[in-house]
């Protein structure tokens, strides 16, 4: 798995820009997963903030990032919760209380984790996901905070107000502005939300008021409804993240797989294989590389389709007289997704001036 460093450091650099001085840029892990990778965007970008999905990551972070401020992404299971604090060594550097903001996205979630809290003798943070628009959970309508709320500032002890997050991708594809309905009706509805928490008598200028991701990241340049932004992927661009808004960052991040075998006819038994050929003039030569089946698609050499056929361990590639590569050469893919994928490999190698400037290991559970 190879990093573009160059291109990269172009990425990082159009989002901690489009995101601005008066907001907070905050790094989305799951989508970087890996310490150095993660550091080296946090340096970049002049931020401390992350947004993390899984518990063992939480960990980590918490041992490695211990001046970080932690939003989770997605609501946690509130055993996920308990193991966190099982497995933390409670350590003066990194402070839960105050570091960590858990997500909570019902009255029935924030008693779980009121009840853990109670159990464990500590003061979580929490953090109320709102809906504004995907319909994909969270608090439904701006009076559904309330009572909530109540809860929250019913028990000091056990449990704190970090702020609001109100994912939006269903505004992913759109060429969309501030000026937009769709984007319109999202901001309304947040201001909602936070016009409600106003009325509980908290001060939101101390919230953490997150959204966006790097597909929808560029809407907000000119407004302050949000003041915490986040973005991952956009950081290295794979395939599925070629969108409006991300069309100015560059493609950072690829797999190289070395060719196994080559035929210059497809090995197939009787006429298939010439039938074939003479049909489709991209089946006229087969590569098999090492691996496959990878959620990526071929970019090197140009315009080699699909694989003939998947699989994991040796997979086919057919490709027109054109292209003449050799058994050890290598052919590219770009990922269309950079999470999962990332986690497939070892280290990732980080390419500076056609040459691996640095390896970079991948998250792995700790304690």
């Amino acid at each position: 798995m190879l990093i573009d460093l160059d291109r990269m450091n172009h990425n990082i650099d159009m989002l901690a820009k489009s995101v601005g001085p008066d907001k907070t840029y905050r790094v989305v892990v799951k989508s970087l997963p890996s310490v150095e990778l993660v550091r080296h965007v946090m340096a970049r970008a002049n931020t401390r903030a992350l947004m993390l999905f899984h518990q063992p990551f939480v960990n980590v972070v918490a041992d490695t990032f211990p001046d970080s401020d932690v939003l989770l992404g997605k609501p946690m299971p509130v055993s996920a919760a308990e193991t966190f604090y099982k497995k933390f060594s409670f350590q003066p550097e990194f402070d839960p209380a105050t570091q960590l903001q858990w997500l909570i996205d019902s009255s029935e979630r924030l008693a779980q984790y009121q009840g853990l809290a109670r159990r464990l003798g500590v003061r979580m943070k929490v953090n109320l996901e709102i809906d504004v628009g995907l319909h994909r959970g969270g608090l439904p309508e701006p009076e559904a905070v309330t009572p909530l709320l109540k809860t929250i500032q019913d028990d000091p002890s056990h449990l704190t107000l970090g702020g609001l997050m109100g994912y939006e991708p269903h505004l992913t594809g759109l060429a969309a502005n501030l000026d937009h309905e769709s984007v319109k009706s999202v901001l309304s509805v947040y201001r909602g939300f936070i016009d409600k928490t106003k009325d509980s008598g908290i001060d939101v200028s101390r919230l953490t008021l997150n959204g966006a991701g790097s597909h929808t990241l560029g809407i907000y340049e000119k407004d302050n409804t949000m003041n915490d932004l986040s973005a991952g992927s956009g950081v290295v661009k794979p395939l599925d993240f070629d969108t409006y808004h991300l069309r100015d960052n560059q493609p950072a991040l690829f797999i190289g797989t070395p060719i196994l075998k080559r035929y210059d006819y497809l090995p197939l038994g009787g006429n298939m294989g010439k039938t074939l050929s003479a049909w489709d003039p991209n089946r006229r030569r087969l590569y098999y590389v090492y691996g496959g089946y990878w959620k990526a698609r071929y970019v090197s050499p140009s315009s080699v389709p699909d694989a003939f056929y998947h699989s994991t361990n040796q997979e086919p590639v057919s490709t027109s007289e054109s292209v003449d590569i050799k058994v050890d050469d290598y052919m590219f893919l770009r990922p269309t997704q950079s999470e999962h994928v990332m986690l497939q490999f070892g280290d990732l190698l980080v390419v500076n001036d056609s040459a691996i400037a640095n390896q970079w290991p991948v998250f792995r559970e700790t304690g």
